[in-house]
């Protein structure tokens, strides 16, 4: 049964393990807030780790182990701009060039992107796949 003073397993971030913590407040029937019988820091409970799921938890306390739920790809929004997109019509990049919304770029140092907004006459938002970048235009 849990209640103050009772011995749980938390995450101690501290420690950076799972290790037993005596409970100092419950919300329910739920631990609030532990303390540490290792290191003595006092804490917010965490039932499991930083990066696993309660599904994890629950296989690892019960000795086996979980199978990974299938991952559905989902295309990226850089993606999607360039589908159907002809690659050999991209423009080399120059900031004297101007650039509209939908106008594939080929950019020395960022790679193949997408211009997606103008910001103003002389800047123009594109979108590159490690993510979006302001460039000058029209100059």
């Amino acid at each position: 049964m849990l209640r103050p003073g009772a011995t749980v397993d938390s995450w101690c971030g501290k420690c950076k393990l799972l290790l037993a913590h005596t409970i100092e407040a419950m919300v329910g029937d739920r631990p609030a807030r532990v303390h540490c019988n290792t290191c003595k820091a006092q804490h917010a409970y965490k039932a499991h780790g930083p990066g696993e799921s309660p599904r994890q938890k629950i296989a690892r306390e019960a000795g086996g182990t979980v199978a990974p739920r299938a991952v559905k790809a989902r295309a990226s929004r850089y993606q999607v701009l360039l589908k159907g997109k002809d690659m050999a019509l991209a423009k080399v990049y120059s900031s004297k060039e101007s650039y509209a919304p939908g106008d594939v770029l080929d950019h020395a140092s960022f790679g193949v992107g997408v211009a997606i907004a103008v910001k103003d006459s002389t800047k123009v938002e594109v979108l590159f796949e490690a993510g979006p970048k302001v460039l000058i235009h029209g100059r």
